[in-house]
Formats: C-alpha cells, sequence, structure tokens
C-alpha cells in the first residue's frame, strides 16, 4: 500500500498551518505538497527594507482572545519571539491629518457618535446617532462584508477612517473581503 498523498492549496499563514497539522496527523511517511502561486511562501505577511531597515509588512497583528495561537506559538517555540505592543495609540491621517484611532469602537464600529466625532463629518454623526432607531436589512446567520453592513449602518466615512484601517492591520485584509463572522465573532451582537 502506498503513502497517502495530499495537498495543501495557499502558502499564506493558514495553509502553513494546514499542512503543518496535516504533517501531524498523517506522519512522516505521508506526501504533502503544498501550492502557491507566489514566489515565496508566507503570503501577505513578508518583510520589505523600508528606509534601508527591515519591517514587517501584511497583517501587524494577530487576536489572542481565543487560546488557538498562543499554543501554536508554544507549540512551535515562537512565543519568545512575539513583540507586544509598546503601548502607544495607532493614529490615522484622515484630510486634514494625524488622528487617534477612535477607542470606544468594536473592530473599528463606533459604540457612539461621539467616539468617532472629528474623524467625519457631520452628516456621518447624525447617521451614528439615529442607527440604533433603524431596522437590520440582513439576515441573522448570513455573513455580508464588514464594509456593506457598517456602511450601511453608520456611513461609509466609518467603514474609511476607522473599521478598515483597523481590520487590514489585524487581518491584512479590506473591509469589502471580510466578512463579519472573520472581522469579529462578537460584531454580530454590537450595538451602538
Amino acid at each position: 500500500m502506498s503513502a497517502p498523498s495530499y495537498c495543501v492549496v495557499g502558502g499564506g499563514i493558514s495553509g502553513l498551518t494546514a499542512a503543518y497539522r496535516l504533517r501531524q496527523a498523517a506522519g512522516d511517511g505521508a506526501a504533502i505538497t503544498l501550492f502557491d502561486p507566489g514566489d515565496r511562501l508566507g503570503g501577505v505577511l513578508r518583510t520589505e527594507l523600508v528606509g534601508g531597515l527591515p519591517m514587517d509588512v501584511g497583517a501587524e497583528a494577530f487576536v489572542l482572545r481565543r487560546p488557538e495561537l498562543p499554543a501554536l506559538l508554544a507549540e512551535l517555540n515562537l512565543s519568545e519571539r512575539q513583540r507586544v505592543s509598546t503601548g502607544a495609540r495607532p493614529l490615522i491621517y484622515s484630510g486634514q491629518g494625524l488622528r487617534a484611532l477612535p477607542a470606544a469602537t468594536v473592530v473599528g464600529i463606533p459604540s457612539s457618535a461621539a467616539s468617532v466625532a472629528g474623524l467625519v463629518d457631520d452628516a456621518t454623526v447624525a447617521r451614528i446617532e439615529a442607527e440604533p432607531g433603524r431596522p437590520l436589512r440582513w439576515r441573522a446567520g448570513s455573513d455580508p462584508a464588514v464594509a456593506d453592513l457598517v456602511g450601511e449602518r453608520f456611513g461609509e466615512q466609518v467603514v474609511a477612517r476607522s473599521v478598515d484601517p483597523l481590520l487590514s492591520g489585524v487581518y491584512a485584509g479590506s473591509a469589502t473581503t471580510i466578512g463579519l463572522r472573520l472581522g469579529n465573532a462578537h460584531s454580530s451582537h454590537a450595538r451602538a
């Protein structure tokens, strides 16, 4: 009987993790081939020279509220290489200059109009204030793009100036391509 053969499509962090777990489950005798269209593994995670210095680009952070990632880092003996935030407030550039990323948000979704005042225009502030009285237009259990849901509820400026900067840093993606479930497991229950 020949050894089992498997293929993993995608050499980003998810594909590499899948190949690693498959190797553990299938054993050393299994043939595992990883396919990726890029010229290197790692997906959007990479190191580039910026001003002559190496800088990690792609996802700038990962979510530690679930135990699986810290456990994987420990298993791979990478825990000591993990870097924690300096505590500095993240800034975003919005037309008139740098502004602090709103703190009273859930994945950039404002908990109140006051939390994004100065970052969005007056019409958007008014839209946020009126949001609790508007009926939901998405079906429970569906997975709309975060940009679609947040844009409809709070306005496009909230997506562009608060939600997208946060999601791009954590998930290395865009609010237009990240579904509500991935964006935040608790977002479907978050309301202003």
